[in-house]
């Protein structure tokens, strides 16, 4: 089980040499995470509903139209085991990401930090949350961009 060679596993989906146990194992490494996901989100402060409902469209959106884009670049219909290898992919390419998307999160707050005088608390704390919820959208986006390139890797010609 590959939690960081994401290049290792594409070569071993290529080559049909995942099987189903370790599928397995990777839907039930990504549920935890989802899992811890959720977890995280439910200790933040409830922000406004306009926000909420935007933010959740934007990530329903950004989920129909890439899980779409990864299916056809699977072969569509005639792909083959799409759900394993979207399963399969997540796992490492979330882990890669969540620790790109940290280190970019703590930067841009060490930087905004600095002009945290210039705002009233309130005007602060809801730019602080429209940043927070850019970086949300941005590591969503990377996630299901990665996912696809790494699936069209897969169903690229042997090299």
């Amino acid at each position: 089980m590959y939690l960081w060679r994401t290049d290792k596993l594409i070569d071993d989906l290529k080559q049909n040499k995942v099987n189903q146990a370790e599928f397995k194992n990777y839907y039930l490494a990504s549920g935890v995470i989802v899992l811890l996901g959720i977890f995280a989100a439910s200790q933040i402060e409830p922000e406004d509903v306009k926000t909420s409902l935007a933010l959740f469209l934007i990530n329903l959106g950004l989920l129909i139209s890439w899980t779409n884009a990864i299916f056809k670049a699977n072969g569509g219909e005639q792909g083959h085991a799409f759900l394993n290898r979207l399963i399969a992919l997540y796992l490492p390419i979330m882990l890669k990401v969540t620790a790109f998307i940290v280190v970019l999160y703590i930067c841009i707050l060490l930087i905004f930090n600095q002009f945290e005088n210039y705002f009233d608390p309130a005007q602060f704390a809801h730019i602080k949350n429209l940043i927070s919820m850019a970086v949300d959208v941005f590591s969503s986006f990377l996630v299901y961009w990665r996912i696809y390139v790494a699936i069209q890797k897969i169903n690229s010609p042997f090299q």
